[in-house]
């Protein structure tokens, strides 16, 4: 184990858990990392990428979100969320967290990573916060699926309605998973979307923090700010001089097989950002960090790092 883990509260009083992974005595900081993870995963799984920049110098923090992980298990609601909108709550905890972050190493240089629903938070978290940041990573981000999204939106606001945002349904659920696994049938799990490599898929399927039922609520503002994130005022008032560093599979589906995830890239381009670097793999779905190239990968993150971050 290389982390600890230790509680914070949030703004709303709300006890969030994070993990932490310090740069060993005798190392050279170099820089601050937080990493935002995506949904139904928790920030545990980033132990090997955590543990790598661990060793080139990087102190590393990671909270689980609301409805997830260790920060579900304190009052043993998984999945449950109860709140008005999930993205500024969990944008707010990130913030919370950054400012811990802050007061233990007030002179560092801060990158924000987030892979999945975490790289949306991301996206929204630099709107509001951009200038207190020194790097951007997004993993496994997503344009706006227009025929998905726009069903989506509709489904949840009509189920809503009738049976409130807390309530969690099996069948949008199952619609939203099954449909990025029908990319790869035959289908030996219900992650095959994930990755290629079927151990990393097995490891996963068995993680007793996986969730894979939610509150309605949390899907709802998933889609809500996915739409907004890729507008074209979202990527206009992200800070110009931000790095960012964009990558994916594409095989990802949720990248629309490369075609998604490159259009945010271009769009981040278009609307004045000064320094990005895309990195599309060939063959790799959604979690490229447990891809069997993941190797490559981690060597990629660390030449970017080493740029911007030297």
């Amino acid at each position: 184990m290389h982390f600890k883990t230790n509680t914070f509260s949030a703004k709303d009083g709300e006890i969030i858990c994070y993990y932490k992974w310090e740069v060993p005595k005798g190392t050279k900081e170099r820089g601050i990392i937080q990493i935002a993870h995506g949904i139904g995963e928790h920030a545990g799984r980033y132990d090997t990428i955590a543990h790598r920049l661990q060793q080139e110098g990087f102190t590393v923090y990671a909270n689980d979100h609301r409805a997830h992980g260790k920060t579900a298990e304190i009052k043993r609601l998984y999945g449950y969320y109860d709140g008005d909108d999930y993205f500024e709550d969990v944008v707010e905890d990130m913030h919370a967290l950054t400012d811990l972050m802050r007061e233990e190493h007030p002179k560092g240089k801060f990158v924000l990573f987030g892979h999945s629903m975490g790289s949306l938070l991301s996206r929204k978290y630099v709107l509001r916060y951009g200038h207190e940041i020194d790097a951007l990573i997004l993993s496994g981000t997503a344009n706006f699926i227009k025929g998905l999204g726009h069903f989506g939106l509709a489904s949840t606001k009509v189920v809503s309605m009738f049976r409130g945002r807390q309530r969690s349904n099996e069948t949008l659920r199952s619609f939203f998973f099954d449909e990025f696994n029908k990319k790869f049938k035959p289908n030996r799990t219900k992650l095959d979307w994930i990755s290629s490599d079927e151990a990393a898929v097995d490891a996963f399927e068995a993680d007793p923090y996986r969730i894979e039922n939610f509150s309605i609520g949390v899907f709802a503002d998933i889609l809500t700010n996915s739409k907004r994130l890729n507008e074209a005022s979202a990527f206009i008032n992200t800070p110009d001089e931000l790095p960012i560093l964009i990558f994916s599979g594409d095989e990802d589906p949720v990248g629309e097989m490369g075609k998604g995830v490159s259009k945010v890239a271009k769009n981040y381009e278009t609307n004045g950002n000064k320094d990005l670097t895309f990195n599309l793999y060939k063959g790799g779905r959604h979690e490229m960090l447990n891809e069997k190239n993941s190797k490559e990968v981690e060597e990629d993150i660390m030449t970017w790092l080493n740029t911007h971050i030297p």
